[in-house]
């Protein structure tokens, strides 16, 4: 079993080593292919196969000369979103490795971004390499609020409010029939007593 999985797994890297030989040998001899002159550029996102926007992504960048790796002293990617020109900048680190640099993009909105590769290389020429347009999915959609919600605040009670007033008003109508007795019971007794007064002299 492990036998069977061996050799095709060794017939391929066989055939990788052989197909990157001719492609190095192209770059080789007095009169090689006009590409083996340039500075070529590749991008290969970390996370997945597209960038999101809304999401700090990982990129890492490949710099090859004559399909080598090739080493510059500076790279920087620019963004540029192909429906309103939105541009950002992600300043590219160099790895360990020789012509590897790692980049981190936080792109705003979705659609097609055109990608240029600013580099200077050792002897202080800048450059700019475009890249393929590439599509960015758009921002992952924003969690439900929890925002609790706050109920108004309970009503006073009428009731009791009612009969407070009842009961004061009860008492005002008690108030007002005392004194009206009181008034009408000394005006009875005055004539009573002047006419006991009248029949003495």
């Amino acid at each position: 079993m492990i036998r069977r999985l061996l050799i095709p797994l060794l017939g391929a890297g066989l055939l990788l080593a052989t197909t990157a030989g001719s492609a190095f040998a192209k770059c080789e001899g007095a009169d090689p292919p006009e590409f083996c002159k340039s500075v070529a550029v590749s991008m290969s996102v970390g996370g997945g196969s597209v960038l999101q926007a809304g999401t700090l992504e990982a990129v890492t960048i490949d710099v090859s000369l004559a399909e080598q790796p090739y080493e510059v002293t500076s790279l920087t990617l620019s963004f540029a979103r192909v429906a309103d020109g939105t541009t950002v900048l992600a300043p590219a680190t160099a790895s360990v490795r020789p012509g590897l640099w790692t980049a981190e993009v936080l792109l705003p909105n979705g659609g097609s971004w055109t990608v240029v590769a600013e580099i200077v290389t050792p002897d202080g020429v800048e450059s700019s390499l475009r890249l393929d347009t590439m599509q960015v999915a758009k921002p992952p959609a924003a969690p439900p609020s929890t925002t609790p919600i706050t109920p108004p605040p309970a009503a006073p009670p009428i009731l009791p409010i009612v009969l407070g007033f009842a009961g004061i008003a009860a008492v005002g109508l008690a108030a007002q029939a005392l004194r009206a007795r009181r008034r009408a019971g000394g005006g009875v007794a005055a004539p009573v007593g002047t006419a006991a007064t009248a029949d003495q002299s």
